[in-house]
């Protein structure tokens, strides 16, 4: 079982002296100094059933997202440390889902990637790591900026997730297009799109563009995420960008590096006629430049040729 990378274990100090502030009304005090203490003792239906009626209730509904936080930090404590023990999944994903639930911790979102990644999930991974994207873009969820190493590996692990959703045969025996998460604030495309994620443009996108075997022709899967790479740069018009197309090491050099450079130049070609006016330049590297992997454990050898087969969009 993968564990964690980089997620570092939630002390939820502030959410916790915000609930124990003096300047809470003393009618919500009856419900906030029970729920502080049913977290303190570990006593987790207890605390849900309070925050409930802080949730319901007119006086005291302002603090249900602190509470709602320091329940969350809890659970995935809880989890984390089970997951640390190498205990199995079963033990600890009610912790983990119900923690991520709430959408306010991005630890919780992002422990939860990792989880469904080292499943093969990796559909509901991709869409775990943007959840964390957005949480963190969030300033009020997040008031702290994470570590530009945390950001990088949630857009790193996204961008990944997708790219083997997109080649991995699932469950059910086909593999699936995932569709970027919209940003919360304006309806664009954010995850792995994101014009900037706390400050931290992200530079290089692996975008899960698949072609049949051997050509430039797009596969259904292809063509969906070609018209959504299409979609981010009619949002965001940057006035240049690269295009650089990648194959994994099967094939001499110089039929990967013909290849690579025609794949870059059919989605060149697509962007413009699906009416892109950005500046496109393309390169092909063949198999030069594999994808850099924090951790490959758990993952095949068709899975890092399909991590290797990719066309990235670079700002």
């Amino acid at each position: 079982m993968r564990q964690a990378i980089g997620w570092r274990y939630l002390i939820a100090s502030a959410a916790a002296s915000l609930l124990a502030s003096p300047a809470v009304a003393a009618d919500c005090k009856s419900l906030l100094d029970p729920f502080n203490h049913a977290v303190d003792e570990a006593r987790e239906p207890e605390a849900q059933a309070l925050i409930d009626k802080i949730a319901s209730s007119a006086d005291c509904g302002q603090y249900q997202t602190a509470a709602q936080y320091r329940l969350a930090a809890l659970r995935l404590s809880a989890a984390q440390i089970l997951m640390a023990r190498g205990r199995p999944v079963g033990e600890y994903e009610r912790l983990l889902t119900a923690a991520d639930t709430t959408e306010v911790l991005w630890q919780a979102s992002a422990t939860l990637g990792e989880v469904r990644f080292g499943e093969r999930k990796f559909a509901e991974a991709a869409e775990a790591y943007d959840k964390a994207i957005a949480i963190v873009k969030n300033e009020t969820l997040t008031p702290k900026r994470p570590e530009k190493f945390e950001i990088d590996g949630l857009i790193n692990r996204s961008g990944q997730a997708r790219l083997l959703a997109a080649n991995v045969k699932m469950a059910d025996g086909s593999p699936v297009f995932v569709p970027t998460a919209k940003d919360l604030r304006d309806g664009t495309l954010g995850g792995i799109y994101s014009r900037s994620v706390r400050g931290i443009v992200p530079q290089a996108v692996p975008v899960p563009i698949t072609f049949e075997y051997a050509k430039t022709t797009f596969t259904p899967i292809g063509e969906q995420a070609v018209r959504e790479l299409a979609q981010a740069l009619k949002e965001q018009q940057p006035a240049r960008i690269r295009l650089v197309g990648h194959t994994d090491i099967r094939g001499s050099e110089e039929t990967n590096m013909k290849l690579s450079a025609a794949r870059a130049d059919a989605v060149a070609a697509y962007l413009k006629e699906a009416g892109v006016s950005t500046v496109i330049e393309t390169k092909g590297v063949g198999a030069t430049e594999p994808l850099k992997l924090v951790d490959s454990s758990g993952l095949s050898q068709d899975d890092i040729y399909a991590l290797n087969r990719r066309v990235e969009f670079i700002r």
